[in-house]
């Protein structure tokens, strides 16, 4: 009996097929067994043809698929359809794994029913890949990815052919189309042929404008020691879920930590810690408390010698993140008498931390930290490993003391011998020759908790520093007494020897090369002492009049350090004098003048310090109290604005933060500041102060938006900055430089009077028709203006403005005389101008289809003056033309 020909139902049972599985996806397998099974049976009947009931097939089912190609994104039976394509194609492969090298469905030992099918659906996919309609290259694209996907080996010639046409598509003018090539690229990813496509892909990530086709690079390629560098870079990437899935991507498939180098690691952690977004933060938490600290066995020492503690600037903020993230893991800390004896870096380090963790708890420090007394003899054991250590061993040393000093300002000093016992300890290491400026830091600190109070404690560092000094004064004059002595000996051996003058000049070398280091001694004696004073002044609170000792300080530390050639100390000694004046009125009176004088220096680093210095003493007393107090307070003004065309980078982002804050702070309200400042955030020699930058970014929609004198201030420079913008845009012809449209846009969401913080004082004097009175400064500038690209710019910007029925009647009279005039005495020449002043135009008279309302005497009176300013750009025109007249007849 013959067998039934199944190429006879073909063209039924195939869309019945695609008919179904368009309801449900749960009969997606069901559908795929039945359609395998039919599509061998087909393969069997080839009649004379080689391959004829098998093409057949193939040609029935694409012609199937085709229906779905034009089909939009997100259409529901669509995507069943695109499902079952892929469910088919791997219950195929399945099928083709357990057959094995059965014959049976195999025309050659090379091809077999699944690859010359699935090469079949690729080339036809191929076909529509350049197709004019969007959705067909998407749906091809999307295909061809999940085809791929499916199969486990694919043809040489057919997988160039896919590579070359899917990298075209990474650059489709639609991202949801980059989005499924992508996707489909990154299935051709292999070791050795597939480099070029990687490239290409790391490419796409870098750069690519749409956030979803950056992340679905992320989410696709291939992780190895090649890409994750580039992949690690996306933790500061533009978008918050992309830098989120760095770290949910990391945490599933890198596995263990210890693969990565130190430097990535610091830089995944301190990216992904400081965070603004709380999704990425957590995310990174989570990589860090469960990731991390399970691949370290869950030992937290063993996880800290994994990451650079010494030289790491996040490793705290780690720690800290897991304390709060695993308090489990706190349970299991021991910090017993041989944890305290044994110390090493990554244990006092963890100690520290679990200080700072719990330092509101009094009760679980009183448990973990030692007694004073035992505590002080810790310290001095690790500061004398430090002194007599090796030179590649004395970093770590230094750490492990510094961790303890810090750890010192948790402790109880309810114990008086513990506190005296202490106390001299602490200033056994101040007299020391060599002290890092952190371990004074926290010495100081530590000295005022010790302290009975401010005064007691000011007396007590006092006392400390002249000691410090009176020692090194002691050993020089003990060594300029050995030198006498020396040179005595010296010279009547020379002259029983007869060689008195060669002896004398050597004598006078070694003498020379000894009062050079004595030099230098005293230099960085003076350089530690003040280093103490300026932390002392820090946590100083109390007046320097209720304070004799503080005056001392300053009399014999700081103010004979003025007069120091050495810049170090002389900049020192300006910002412990600076400090000292916000402490005392009467002094700031005294050497306000000083700070003046030094910041108009060309020293960069003592100008630095001095405006420093004259921001925190106008912040402290106020502006207009130094203006009006203060000697040579009135200069401020001219200083500040003298410093905002300094050439130094620090300098500039220094004077520009201070200004900053003098603004927001309402103490100074000056349109020519304000102007410079948005001249300099815009301006291409900036462009490199990312200091500067990230202050302006902040300050002007902070500033702006707040109240609404600061968006008045604004209004009033809008069209000035414009306008310089434009001509430095125009003169330097720099493509780097942001576009004037651009620039406009920036100006025009600062001054929208709709974003001004609302509250009931301001909420009657919002001036919401305040974009109205930009457009008659601008159309005004329009009269002046020759150029043609910058007329036409001011056109465009026009249109950008939001001009409504609030700009009231008086403005909309304005805004038609000058539009209207324009047009006849300045006409726009090219079609752009002209289109864009009609569309600004039209805009405006939708808000008018009524009679507008009478005006009143004031309004008439702002009229007559922009008649008067028309009357005046014209005769200033016609008098132009008749002195060029003159000059082209004579």
């Amino acid at each position: 009996m013959p067998r039934e020909n199944p190429l006879s139902s073909l063209s039924l049972f195939v869309p019945q097929i695609f008919q179904d599985v368009q309801k449900t996806v749960i009969n997606h397998r069901k559908n795929a067994v039945v359609l395998r099974k039919f599509q061998f049976q087909c393969s069997q009947f080839n009649d004379d043809n080689h391959n004829f009931g098998e093409n057949e097939f193939n040609k029935e089912f694409v012609r199937n698929v085709n229906k779905i190609l034009p089909v939009k994104k997100g259409q529901a039976n669509a995507e069943r359809v695109i499902t079952f394509i892929a469910t088919f194609v791997n219950y195929c492969q399945e099928k083709e794994n357990e057959r094995g090298s059965d014959s049976s469905d195999t025309i050659d030992n090379d091809s077999t029913l699944l690859s010359r099918f699935t090469g079949f659906l690729l080339r036809h996919f191929l076909k529509g890949i350049e197709a004019k309609d969007k959705n067909v290259r998407l749906r091809v694209c999307q295909l061809i990815g999940l085809v791929i996907d499916s199969i486990e080996v694919i043809d040489g010639d057919l997988y160039e052919h896919l590579k070359d046409e899917l990298t075209k598509r990474l650059l489709d003018k639609e991202s949801s189309i980059r989005v499924k090539a992508v996707e489909a690229c990154s299935k051709l990813q292999c070791e050795e042929i597939g480099k070029d496509i990687v490239e290409k892909l790391l490419g796409i990530m870098q750069n690519d404008p749409i956030a979803e086709v950056r992340r679905a690079v992320l989410l696709n390629i291939d992780l190895n020691e090649n890409t994750i560098p580039h992949i690690f870079d996306r933790t500061r990437d533009a978008d918050a879920s992309i830098r989120r899935d760095v770290y949910v991507r990391s945490s599933e498939e890198i596995g263990d930590f210890r693969v990565l180098s130190i430097e990535t690691r610091e830089k995944l952690l301190r990216n992904g810690l400081t965070d603004r977004d709380p999704q990425v933060n957590k995310a990174c938490s989570n990589f860090l408390a469960y990731n991390w600290v399970q691949h370290a066995n869950n030992n937290l020492l063993e996880l800290l010698k994994r990451i650079d503690v010494v030289g790491s600037n996040v490793a705290q903020d780690a720690l800290l993140t897991i304390f709060k993230s695993r308090p489990d893991l706190m349970q299991t800390l021991n910090f017993d008498e041989s944890f305290w004896e044994s110390l090493t870096i990554e244990s006092v380090f963890l100690v520290q931390v679990f200080c700072e963790f719990n330092k509101e708890d009094e009760n679980k420090l009183d448990e973990v930290l030692p007694e004073v007394s035992k505590f002080a003899l810790y310290i001095q054991k690790h500061i004398n490993l430090m002194q007599e250590a090796f030179e590649e061993d004395i970093v770590s040393c230094e750490f492990i003391v510094g961790q303890l000093l810090i750890i010192s300002k948790f402790l109880d000093y309810g114990d008086e011998i513990g506190r005296r016992k202490m106390f001299n300890l602490l200033r056994e290491v101040l007299m020391l020759n060599h002290v890092p400026d952190d371990h004074i830091e926290s010495i100081v600190e530590v000295m005022k908790k010790l302290s009975i109070d401010e005064r007691d404690f000011a007396r007590s560092m006092a006392e400390i520093l002249n000691d410090i000094r009176e020692k090194i004064e002691t050993e020089n004059d003990q060594g300029y007494k050995y030198q006498d002595e020396l040179s005595a000996s010296i010279l009547n051996l020379s002259i029983r020897s007869g060689s008195s003058e060669r002896s004398m000049s050597t004598i006078d070398s070694k003498f020379t090369l000894d009062d050079e280091d004595r030099k230098l001694t005293t230099k960085i004696t003076n350089i530690k002492c003040l280093n103490i004073v300026r932390y002392i002044l820090e946590r100083s609170e109390e007046s320097l009049r209720n304070n004799p000792s503080m005056y001392g300080i300053l009399n014999e530390f700081i103010l004979p350090n003025l007069q120091s050639p050495e810049p170090m100390l002389h900049e020192l000694s300006i910002h412990c004098l600076g400090l000292s004046c916000l402490l005392d009125q009467r002094l700031t009176d005294d050497k306000f003048g000083l700070f003046i004088y030094c910041a108009g220096l060309t020293n960069p680093e003592l100008q630095n310090k001095a405006l420093m210095v004259i921001f925190d003493i106008v912040m402290m007393y106020s502006y207009p109290f130094v203006v009006e107090n203060i000697r040579q307070g009135d200069q401020i003004l001219e200083l500040l604005c003298a410093c905002l065309h300094n050439e130094n980078p620090v300098v500039l982002a220094t004077t520009v933060e201070g200004i900053a804050k003098l603004m927001l702070s309402q103490m100074i309200y000056d349109k020519n500041i304000l102007k410079e400042l948005v001249i300099l955030y815009f301006d291409v020699e900036t462009a490199t102060n990312t200091r500067l930058r990230q202050c302006l970014s902040y300050f002007f929609p902070v500033y702006c938006h707040s109240s609404v004198e600061n968006q008045r201030l604004m209004l009033q420079i809008f069209v000035p900055s414009l306008v310089n913008l434009m001509d430095e845009y125009r003169q330097l012809k720099n493509k780097e430089m942001i576009p004037p449209l651009q620039i406009a846009q920036q100006l025009i969401d600062w001054a929208d009077p709709s974003k001004v913080v609302k509250s009931e004082q301001n909420e009657e004097i919002i001036e919401y028709g305040a974009h109205a009175d930009i457009a008659i400064d601008i159309i005004k500038e329009l009269f002046r203006e020759t150029n043609k690209e910058l007329r036409k710019i001011y056109c465009l910007v026009l249109n950008k403005l939001n001009i409504d029925e609030s700009a009231g009647t008086l403005r909309f009279k304005k805004l038609t005389l000058l539009t209207g005039n324009l047009k006849t005495k300045k006409p726009l020449i090219d079609a752009v101008s002209r289109n864009a002043l009609k569309k600004f135009e039209d805009s405006i008279l939708r808000y008018y289809n009524d009679a507008p309302e009478p005006l009143n005497d004031n309004e008439l009176e702002q009229l007559k003056e922009i008649l008067e300013f028309i009357k005046n750009v014209h005769e200033g025109n016609n008098l132009l033309f008749i002195v060029n007249l003159k000059i082209n007849i004579y």
